[in-house]
Protein backbone atom coordinates (compact mmCIF):
# COMPACT_ATOMS: atom_id res chain seq x y z
CA UNK A 1 0.00 0.00 0.00
CA UNK A 2 2.68 1.97 0.92
CA UNK A 3 4.68 1.95 -2.13
CA UNK A 4 1.63 1.98 -4.39
CA UNK A 5 0.78 5.64 -2.62
CA UNK A 6 4.53 6.57 -3.27
CA UNK A 7 4.10 5.78 -7.04
CA UNK A 8 0.66 7.48 -7.52
CA UNK A 9 2.38 10.87 -5.60
CA UNK A 10 5.13 10.59 -7.96
CA UNK A 11 2.85 10.23 -10.99
CA UNK A 12 0.62 13.43 -9.60
CA UNK A 13 3.96 15.31 -9.06
CA UNK A 14 4.90 15.02 -12.87
CA UNK A 15 2.04 15.60 -14.17
CA UNK A 16 1.22 18.52 -12.99
CA UNK A 17 5.48 19.61 -13.40
CA UNK A 18 4.77 18.74 -17.17
CA UNK A 19 1.69 20.85 -17.35
CA UNK A 20 2.69 24.28 -15.62
CA UNK A 21 6.00 23.25 -17.23
CA UNK A 22 4.05 23.70 -20.99
CA UNK A 23 2.47 26.60 -19.62
CA UNK A 24 5.74 28.43 -18.67
CA UNK A 25 7.42 27.59 -21.71
CA UNK A 26 4.43 29.20 -24.24
CA UNK A 27 4.78 32.18 -21.92
CA UNK A 28 8.23 32.32 -22.41
CA UNK A 29 7.66 32.54 -26.74
CA UNK A 30 5.56 34.78 -25.81
CA UNK A 31 7.81 37.19 -23.65
CA UNK A 32 10.42 36.61 -25.94
CA UNK A 33 8.45 37.64 -28.53
CA UNK A 34 7.18 40.72 -26.54
CA UNK A 35 10.79 41.96 -25.86
CA UNK A 36 12.20 42.69 -29.78
CA UNK A 37 8.26 43.74 -30.91
CA UNK A 38 7.94 40.49 -33.10
CA UNK A 39 11.16 41.40 -34.88
CA UNK A 40 14.00 38.18 -33.32
CA UNK A 41 16.59 39.24 -35.60
CA UNK A 42 17.00 42.25 -33.21
CA UNK A 43 18.88 39.38 -30.72
CA UNK A 44 21.87 39.42 -32.87
CA UNK A 45 21.85 43.35 -33.48
CA UNK A 46 23.65 44.53 -30.61
CA UNK A 47 23.21 48.38 -31.42
CA UNK A 48 19.69 47.82 -31.62
CA UNK A 49 18.99 45.72 -28.59
CA UNK A 50 21.42 47.40 -26.18
CA UNK A 51 19.46 50.54 -26.94
CA UNK A 52 15.98 48.69 -26.45
CA UNK A 53 13.76 50.83 -23.61
CA UNK A 54 13.89 48.84 -19.72
CA UNK A 55 10.44 47.02 -20.67
CA UNK A 56 12.42 45.08 -23.58
CA UNK A 57 14.87 44.32 -21.30
CA UNK A 58 12.50 43.19 -18.82
CA UNK A 59 10.53 40.94 -20.94
CA UNK A 60 13.51 38.99 -21.82
CA UNK A 61 14.71 38.93 -18.46
CA UNK A 62 11.83 37.03 -17.48
CA UNK A 63 11.67 35.21 -20.94
CA UNK A 64 15.02 33.87 -19.79
CA UNK A 65 13.36 32.66 -16.05
CA UNK A 66 10.54 30.99 -17.78
CA UNK A 67 12.48 29.51 -20.50
CA UNK A 68 14.93 27.91 -17.53
CA UNK A 69 11.95 26.52 -15.84
CA UNK A 70 9.85 25.28 -18.76
CA UNK A 71 12.32 23.83 -21.28
CA UNK A 72 14.70 22.53 -18.74
CA UNK A 73 14.05 22.58 -15.79
CA UNK A 74 11.08 20.74 -16.12
CA UNK A 75 12.51 17.88 -18.10
CA UNK A 76 14.77 16.64 -15.49
CA UNK A 77 11.45 15.67 -13.65
CA UNK A 78 9.86 13.94 -16.46
CA UNK A 79 12.87 12.62 -17.86
CA UNK A 80 13.62 11.07 -14.69
CA UNK A 81 9.91 9.81 -14.47
CA UNK A 82 10.08 8.00 -17.76
CA UNK A 83 13.72 6.84 -17.39
CA UNK A 84 12.24 4.87 -14.11
CA UNK A 85 9.22 3.48 -15.87
CA UNK A 86 11.12 3.00 -19.33
CA UNK A 87 14.74 1.47 -18.35
CA UNK A 88 13.85 -2.03 -17.16
CA UNK A 89 12.16 -3.13 -20.36
CA UNK A 90 13.92 -1.32 -23.01
CA UNK A 91 17.39 -1.44 -21.27
CA UNK A 92 21.10 0.74 -22.19
CA UNK A 93 18.94 3.05 -24.76
CA UNK A 94 17.31 4.53 -21.99
CA UNK A 95 20.08 5.16 -19.75
CA UNK A 96 21.69 6.80 -22.96
CA UNK A 97 18.70 8.59 -22.85
CA UNK A 98 18.45 10.02 -19.40
CA UNK A 99 22.66 10.93 -20.26
CA UNK A 100 20.81 13.16 -22.97
CA UNK A 101 18.34 14.80 -21.44
CA UNK A 102 20.59 15.49 -18.48
CA UNK A 103 22.83 16.86 -21.08
CA UNK A 104 19.97 19.06 -22.77
CA UNK A 105 19.03 20.65 -19.29
CA UNK A 106 22.89 21.47 -18.70
CA UNK A 107 23.52 23.13 -22.28
CA UNK A 108 19.78 24.90 -22.11
CA UNK A 109 20.30 26.45 -18.76
CA UNK A 110 23.96 27.99 -19.64
CA UNK A 111 22.47 29.29 -22.77
CA UNK A 112 19.94 31.16 -20.42
CA UNK A 113 22.35 32.14 -17.20
CA UNK A 114 24.56 33.77 -19.88
CA UNK A 115 21.68 35.70 -21.87
CA UNK A 116 20.17 36.66 -18.21
CA UNK A 117 22.89 38.09 -16.36
CA UNK A 118 24.56 39.91 -19.75
CA UNK A 119 21.49 42.08 -20.89
CA UNK A 120 21.89 44.71 -17.48
CA UNK A 121 25.41 45.74 -17.60
CA UNK A 122 25.76 45.43 -21.06
CA UNK A 123 23.35 47.75 -21.69
CA UNK A 124 24.14 50.08 -19.11
CA UNK A 125 27.39 50.52 -20.50
CA UNK A 126 25.94 51.03 -24.08
CA UNK A 127 24.17 53.66 -22.45
CA UNK A 128 27.05 55.52 -21.14
CA UNK A 129 27.81 56.90 -24.28
CA UNK A 130 31.39 56.42 -24.97
CA UNK A 131 32.03 55.24 -28.50
CA UNK A 132 34.68 53.16 -27.27
CA UNK A 133 32.43 51.60 -24.57
CA UNK A 134 29.35 51.10 -26.92
CA UNK A 135 31.71 49.27 -29.32
CA UNK A 136 33.26 47.09 -26.52
CA UNK A 137 29.53 46.42 -25.13
CA UNK A 138 27.94 45.55 -28.73
CA UNK A 139 30.59 42.73 -29.68
CA UNK A 140 30.59 41.64 -26.19
CA UNK A 141 26.87 41.04 -26.48
CA UNK A 142 26.71 39.77 -30.19
CA UNK A 143 29.34 36.86 -28.56
CA UNK A 144 27.23 35.97 -26.14
CA UNK A 145 23.82 35.68 -28.07
CA UNK A 146 25.38 34.03 -30.51
CA UNK A 147 27.30 31.52 -28.46
CA UNK A 148 23.85 30.77 -26.55
CA UNK A 149 21.51 30.42 -29.32
CA UNK A 150 23.60 29.33 -32.68
CA UNK A 151 26.16 27.67 -30.53
CA UNK A 152 25.14 26.38 -26.98
CA UNK A 153 21.30 25.79 -27.81
CA UNK A 154 22.09 24.51 -31.77
CA UNK A 155 23.97 21.16 -29.67
CA UNK A 156 20.77 20.51 -27.71
CA UNK A 157 19.79 19.14 -31.31
CA UNK A 158 21.75 16.04 -30.87
CA UNK A 159 20.67 14.70 -27.51
CA UNK A 160 17.32 16.27 -27.54
CA UNK A 161 16.54 14.57 -30.86
CA UNK A 162 18.50 11.26 -29.87
CA UNK A 163 16.20 11.42 -26.04
CA UNK A 164 12.78 12.32 -28.17
CA UNK A 165 13.55 9.73 -30.80
CA UNK A 166 14.45 6.50 -28.10
CA UNK A 167 11.96 7.96 -25.04
CA UNK A 168 9.05 7.98 -28.04
CA UNK A 169 9.57 5.15 -29.55
CA UNK A 170 10.12 2.97 -26.05
CA UNK A 171 6.88 5.11 -24.80
CA UNK A 172 4.76 3.76 -28.12
CA UNK A 173 6.01 0.01 -27.77
CA UNK A 174 4.93 -0.06 -24.22
CA UNK A 175 1.34 1.35 -24.63
CA UNK A 176 2.13 5.11 -23.70
CA UNK A 177 0.20 7.76 -25.50
CA UNK A 178 1.98 10.54 -27.55
CA UNK A 179 5.10 9.05 -28.41
CA UNK A 180 4.80 9.27 -32.11
CA UNK A 181 4.63 13.23 -30.84
CA UNK A 182 7.97 13.05 -28.83
CA UNK A 183 9.36 11.16 -31.94
CA UNK A 184 8.47 14.65 -33.82
CA UNK A 185 9.88 16.67 -31.65
CA UNK A 186 12.88 14.71 -31.81
CA UNK A 187 12.93 14.89 -35.70
CA UNK A 188 13.01 18.72 -35.16
CA UNK A 189 15.45 18.89 -32.81
CA UNK A 190 18.11 16.99 -35.22
CA UNK A 191 16.69 19.10 -38.40
CA UNK A 192 17.56 22.34 -36.49
CA UNK A 193 21.09 20.92 -35.50
CA UNK A 194 22.19 19.69 -39.12
CA UNK A 195 20.23 22.69 -41.05
CA UNK A 196 21.71 25.10 -38.67
CA UNK A 197 25.48 23.99 -38.99
CA UNK A 198 24.96 24.07 -42.70
CA UNK A 199 24.27 27.94 -42.44
CA UNK A 200 20.31 27.86 -43.15
CA UNK A 201 19.23 29.89 -40.66
CA UNK A 202 16.34 30.80 -42.28
CA UNK A 203 15.25 27.38 -42.71
CA UNK A 204 16.36 26.14 -38.73
CA UNK A 205 14.08 29.08 -37.79
CA UNK A 206 11.07 27.63 -39.20
CA UNK A 207 11.81 23.84 -37.32
CA UNK A 208 12.45 25.57 -34.21
CA UNK A 209 9.20 26.92 -34.21
CA UNK A 210 7.85 23.89 -34.57
CA UNK A 211 9.55 21.89 -31.58
CA UNK A 212 9.05 25.42 -29.84
CA UNK A 213 5.25 24.49 -30.05
CA UNK A 214 5.13 20.78 -29.82
CA UNK A 215 7.72 20.02 -26.93
CA UNK A 216 5.01 22.05 -24.72
CA UNK A 217 2.15 20.43 -26.26
CA UNK A 218 3.77 16.89 -25.96
CA UNK A 219 4.67 17.57 -22.03
CA UNK A 220 1.22 19.21 -21.07
CA UNK A 221 -1.00 16.28 -22.91
CA UNK A 222 1.36 13.74 -21.21
CA UNK A 223 0.81 15.51 -18.09
CA UNK A 224 -3.11 15.51 -18.29
CA UNK A 225 -2.40 11.38 -19.25
CA UNK A 226 -0.51 10.90 -16.29
CA UNK A 227 -3.18 12.46 -13.74
CA UNK A 228 -5.61 11.18 -15.73
CA UNK A 229 -3.87 7.67 -14.71
CA UNK A 230 -5.79 5.56 -12.17
CA UNK A 231 -3.38 3.13 -10.04
CA UNK A 232 -3.88 -0.48 -10.31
Amino acid sequence: MTNSMSTDNGRRLVGWVAIIGAVLAWTNIGLYMAAFGGDLTLVYQPALFLSLPAPAHSFFHASMVLDSLGFYLAFLVIGGYLWSLLRAEHGALIDMAALCIVTYVVMGIAGTSLQFASVSPLAAMHAAGDPTVKAASEAAWLAIASGAQQGMWLMEGPVMGFWGLVMGRAMRASGMPYGRLLMVVGVCYAAVFIIGILNFWAVAELFQMVFLILLPLWALLTGIALLRQRTS
